[in-house]
């Protein structure tokens, strides 16, 4: 029985270094992440990897106007930003944001402030494409509110924002959940 016990041991052992050696070699040839090999961000030129309808990333400008103006304003004076975000957004998505910012304040009450934890900041996170990288999105936070409050505010807000805006609710029970507020041209 001993025997039988040991065996079963080596075995489970093999299996458990087989799934680490596959998860260290995922994460090391990720194509998502920047110090990867084979990442679009690598050494390699972008012309080699993209495909022939798709923009050079070179003749791409990730850069938006510095914003001022009262609606900035009104947004940094009523959200807690996450470190490191860059609040450099577009002007419709910033109108968008103030509607949104009201709704979080009908909800929760007029001293709720709510927390910024992605816009225009996201070149390590998001992918090439991704509207963060122009200033067209925003993750607003969610994690530590009420369920009841949370799915309150998105359908009001589903049911609100006009069809240029898309809400998201992303990675609902964990502690990245947030609410993804995009604007489409």
């Amino acid at each position: 029985m001993g025997c039988l016990v040991n065996m079963f041991k080596i075995v489970l052992g093999i299996f458990l270094i087989l799934i680490m050696l596959v998860v260290g070699y995922k994460l090391v040839f990720d194509p998502y992440r920047p110090e990867s090999p084979n990442s679009c961000w690598s050494h390699k030129s972008a012309e080699l990897d993209s495909k022939q309808n798709e923009p050079s990333i070179d003749n791409i400008s990730y850069d938006v106007p510095m914003q001022t103006g009262q609606t900035h304003d009104y947004i940094m004076a009523n959200t807690f930003q996450k470190q490191f975000v860059r609040m450099e957004l577009d002007p419709e998505l910033e109108k968008g944001l103030v509607f949104v910012i009201k709704a979080f304040k009908t909800v929760f009450g007029q001293d709720f402030s709510p927390t910024i934890t992605s816009a225009h900041d996201s070149f390590n996170t998001h992918d090439k494409w991704s509207p963060h990288r122009w200033g067209r999105a925003v993750d607003i936070g969610l994690a530590d509110l009420p369920l009841k409050e949370k799915r309150r505010i998105v359908k009001f807000l589903k049911a609100t924002m006009p069809d240029y805006f898309t809400i998201r609710w992303e990675n609902q029970g964990i502690q990245t959940e947030h609410l993804h507020l995009q604007y489409r041209q």
